[in-house]
């Protein structure tokens, strides 16, 4: 005989209703099985995924090293030291920031503190794509509004804009892709139809046809632009009808003039604020470690940068002049563009940058830091033997 006991039917039929109800309270429940479990509220990650934002140095000490002017052959940590000779009029000194959180540290060179500290107005959005919280889209499309007026004149504002530009390029026959681009500019937030009922479009298309037949200027002239023919020298052989050396007229040639970009530049409050007049030596120094090694990252920070700063400061000033010396750094990048999509239609550019502003405002096209200098003339593969 087993000693197992034996149940009664009434019995097993209540611990299967009892389960029963169990699942179907599980089943109710819209918690996950993850959450069911206990959590510990007071756990600390590993150091590993801890991610701690950049942060700028400190400001400089009011307190500046002995006078000294750095070899190149010489380490960052020991470079020697040297009085200022009678031929300086003013005194050169180092001046040293404190090390940040991540031990990282500035120098500067010259014969006062700096000036323009803008490390302290840079936050995380003016360094990476990542949008103010604090502005709404309310302010945020009066800002826009504000910024494009000028860049896409005859167009009131920026909705208008995008309204023409779909009608004239959008191609004449519409397909799906124009359609759903129309419901795009008129779906947006900044998009006010009150804007559509109220504009001329008839004057704005007449403004869009003026240009070169009205004024009587071509394209690029009368927006800071310079036409200048050129020229270039081509020696045909002596077994030529005429041979020797002759100019050959490649074509007219656009072009701005630098120092009025410059000018422009550092008379724009919103690009001053973010330029770097003096460069620094950003230096990260281990525990332990004799000396600081240097930290390469921005063309400020680079030892060419450096050089040609600390050249400019050491001949004595003009007499009166009391203004600072600076650098004003220019990058430059040329490619050919091709205009359409069938045909050979193109242009050469060369884009400006100016290598005082951060690569991280560089590479953001709302930050609007590329000038247009010049377009370049294609010479033709066959010159004319008859010159």
């Amino acid at each position: 005989m087993s000693d197992t006991p034996i149940l009664a039917d009434q019995e097993v039929a209540a611990i299967n209703a009892q389960a029963i109800v169990h699942d179907v309270e599980m089943v109710a429940d819209d918690t996950s099985l993850a959450e069911h479990r206990p959590r510990c509220m007071n756990c600390r990650l590993p150091a590993r995924y801890c991610d701690i934002l950049p942060q700028p140095p400190p400001l400089p000490t009011a307190v500046p090293t002995m006078t000294a002017q750095p070899q190149a052959s010489s380490p960052v940590g020991d470079a020697p030291q040297r009085p200022s000779t009678g031929l300086l009029t003013r005194t050169l000194h180092f001046f040293n920031t404190l090390a940040n959180s991540f031990g990282l540290s500035c120098r500067y060179y010259g014969h006062h503190l700096p000036t323009h500290d803008l490390e302290d107005a840079i936050t995380l959005q003016h360094l990476s794509m990542i949008s103010p919280t604090e502005e709404g889209p309310v302010s945020a499309g009066r800002s826009a509004g504000s910024r494009d007026h000028g860049l896409l004149y005859p167009y009131p504002n920026r909705s208008l804009f995008l309204l023409g530009n779909w009608y004239w390029n959008g191609g004449i026959q519409k397909s799906k892709g124009s359609f759903k681009e129309l419901i795009k500019i008129v779906g947006s937030p900044e998009f006010r139809p009150d804007d559509v009922n109220s504009t001329r479009w008839d004057l704005i298309n007449t403004q869009l046809r003026a240009g070169a037949e009205e004024t009587g200027q071509e394209p690029f002239e009368g927006a800071g632009w310079t036409k200048t023919a050129v020229s270039i020298k081509v020696p045909f052989h002596k077994w030529t009808p005429e041979p020797g050396v002759y100019d050959y007229h490649v074509g007219n040639m656009y072009h701005c003039k630098l120092m009025s970009i410059i000018q422009e530049k550092l008379a724009n409050p919103q690009h001053d604020e973010f330029f770097h007049y003096q460069p620094y030596n950003l230096l990260w120094q281990h525990r332990g470690s004799p000396a600081p090694i240097n930290v390469h990252g921005e063309l400020y920070t680079s030892e060419a940068f450096l050089q040609a700063h600390r050249d400019l400061q050491q001949p004595p000033p003009e007499p009166g002049c009391e203004l600072e010396r600076v650098i004003v750094a220019l990058m430059f990048w040329s490619d050919a563009t091709q205009l359409t999509s069938f045909g050979n239609t193109k242009l050469w550019p060369c884009y400006m940058f100016f290598g005082n502003e951060s690569k991280y405002r560089r590479c953001k096209p709302s930050c609007c830091l590329c000038s247009h200098v010049v377009y370049f003339n294609h010479v033709r593969s066959r010159i004319p033997s008859n010159p």
